[in-house]
């Protein structure tokens, strides 16, 4: 009997170690399902980082691509109606990884858009960007945009700043005319009354009723168009900007659309940089007529005086002038513009050719400068420009205007620069060095749009504002200085870099009679090489995986 009890008890410990077999390979099965999942989790994971990157790439190219194409046409690197425009972007924090992107013109030819005066030169880009991850080449995200590259006369504005914009006049002062800044703006007065009289003003930045070199609440009234039909109505801003948080809403409540700022959309318009005045660049090159030192060249041939243009056309002084400011004298430059269009003088026997140049386009220079020098260039007898089309003045240094400008059969002109300096009917170089009370001015008037640098305004050091842009070396107390034109600042000088001072020796501020160049909003009366604002509009975006 005892060895039949003896199998029942082997059989069940086998039964009992088939079943332990069976449980540890439930557990190994199920641990490898376990550990299988987890590996593709982690794969998933590590493929859409690695995706999301290459979407970061993508979509940064497409940006930068954009930007680039902006900066490029308004910089006269490529023409504005490019066909295709390629653009490579290096990102150094995927291991100098590069991406394409390619920019096509979508239209055969821009469209004229008109928004209230100003005329916009439009045309649809497509931007495609494609990126592949450098550690995954099955990764690839391709970013699509639609764009509108617009075209935007910068002189169709009464003041057009790439820097911040700052209006802080002492005496009363109205500005009429579009003004977009692509940083801040900052509006105060000394106790009087700033009007903008235009139902544009515009910036990229924020819009603050003060000063930006002291703090303290606002010295005087800053009255501003409100944007509706009937007749003018204004609204002062009396502490109401960027600073508010019910700003956003409160500016459209109190001025219906005139002033916006970054939170209504407003974004920055790409506009030249100083290079472009420099010698080499796209003026020096494009002039018909350059003024180099002491010589006059048209078509590239240097000209003969007394023989291709009169005598007395062009002169150099070195200690005659002398700019308080600056504490230098000038080594300058004067261009007698009534003898450079051969309207008085003579030729050997004969009348002088006009020596205008032939597209519309003056370049001048010095090259020749040492020492505590300083350059400058000076037109005189301009009041007439005898060149149908107008006239567009071009240096790298600063520019000095004396007298009337543009005043007799009125032609669209400009004046681009290092810097602008306005003298009256009634300066003398020789009263430079002297007392301000023996520079007295003259009413004087100025008809042209104006590009040139300004100075950066710190703590305690006022630039001087746009009441300054044209830099003054007279008394002009109680005397009328009449502008019609466009004031443009694109550039910090770099020539003329004194700092803004007021009163003796310097300067006395005059009644400012200044007002937007409405024949400007007609593109047929803008100045020859009229420097575009370049805008980037997007219109539509989307991308691909794969």
């Amino acid at each position: 009997m005892s060895k039949p009890r003896q199998a029942r008890k082997t059989n069940k410990k086998g039964q009992a170690l088939i079943l332990s077999y069976i449980v540890i390979l439930v557990l190994l099965v199920y641990s490898a399902g376990l550990w299988t999942k987890a590996i593709s989790e982690k794969g998933i994971t590590e493929r859409d980082q690695l995706t999301a990157q290459a979407f970061y790439m993508a979509e940064g190219a497409n940006e930068y691509a954009i930007s680039a194409f902006s900066s490029a046409v308004a910089n006269f690197v490529i023409p504005s109606n490019i066909a295709t425009y390629n653009v490579t972007t290096i990102f150094t924090t995927f291991g100098n990884t590069t991406v394409d992107t390619t920019i096509t013109r979508l239209e055969a030819a821009d469209r004229l858009i008109v928004e209230g005066s100003t005329n916009i030169y439009a045309a649809n880009y497509e931007v495609i960007s494609t990126a592949t991850h450098p550690q995954n080449s099955s990764i690839i995200i391709t970013v699509h945009q639609i764009i509108a590259r617009r075209l935007i006369p910068t002189f169709q504005h009464a003041v057009f700043y790439d820097q911040d914009l700052e209006m802080l006049p002492g005496p009363n002062m109205t500005i009429t005319g579009r003004i977009h800044s692509n940083q801040d703006i900052y509006m105060d007065s000394s106790g009087n009354t700033l009007t903008v009289d235009s139902t544009y003003l515009h910036s990229a930045g924020d819009i603050f009723n003060k000063r930006k070199d002291a703090s303290g609440p606002p010295a005087g009234t800053v009255s501003i168009r409100i944007d509706q039909g009937g007749p003018p109505t204004f609204a002062n801003m009396d502490g109401l900007d960027s600073s508010s948080p019910t700003w956003p809403t409160d500016s459209t409540t109190r001025w219906k659309g005139t002033v916006q700022s970054s939170v209504h959309g407003v974004t920055r318009l790409t506009a030249p940089a100083v290079g472009s005045i420099q010698p080499g660049g796209y003026y020096a090159t494009q002039a018909n007529v350059s003024v180099v030192n002491n010589i006059i060249y048209k078509g590239g041939t240097a000209l003969v005086e007394g023989t291709d243009y009169p005598t007395g056309t062009i002169a150099t002084t070195t200690s005659s002038f002398y700019s308080n400011r600056e504490g230098k004298f000038i080594k300058m430059t004067t261009l007698d513009l009534n003898k450079l269009a051969g309207k008085t003088g003579t030729c050997g026997a004969g009348s002088c050719p006009n020596n205008m140049p032939d597209n519309g386009l003056l370049y001048a220079t010095r090259n020749d400068i040492s020492g505590i020098q300083e350059p400058g260039i000076k037109l005189i007898n301009g009041s007439e420009i005898a060149r149908a089309g107008g006239l567009t003045v071009v240096s790298n240094d600063p520019v000095y205007v004396k007298g009337d400008y543009n005043t007799v059969s009125e032609q669209p002109t400009s004046i681009i620069a290092d810097s602008l300096n306005l003298l009256s009917n009634n300066w003398n170089d020789t009263n430079s060095t002297s007392s301000l009370s023996s520079r007295p001015a003259t009413a004087t008037t100025f008809n042209s749009a104006f590009v040139a640098g300004i100075d950066n305004t710190t703590t305690g050091n006022y630039n001087g504002g746009l009441e300054n842009y044209p830099r003054l070396h007279e008394n002009w107390t109680g005397r009328n200085l009449t502008i019609k034109g466009s004031f443009v600042a694109l550039w910090n000088s770099s020539v003329a870099n004194g700092g803004w001072t007021y009163g003796n020796p310097q300067y006395t501020a005059p009644n400012r009679i200044w007002a937007y160049n409405t024949a400007f909003n007609d593109p047929a009366n803008l100045p020859p090489f009229t420097p575009w604002a370049v805008e980037a509009q997007r219109i539509a975006w989307w991308s691909d995986l794969g």
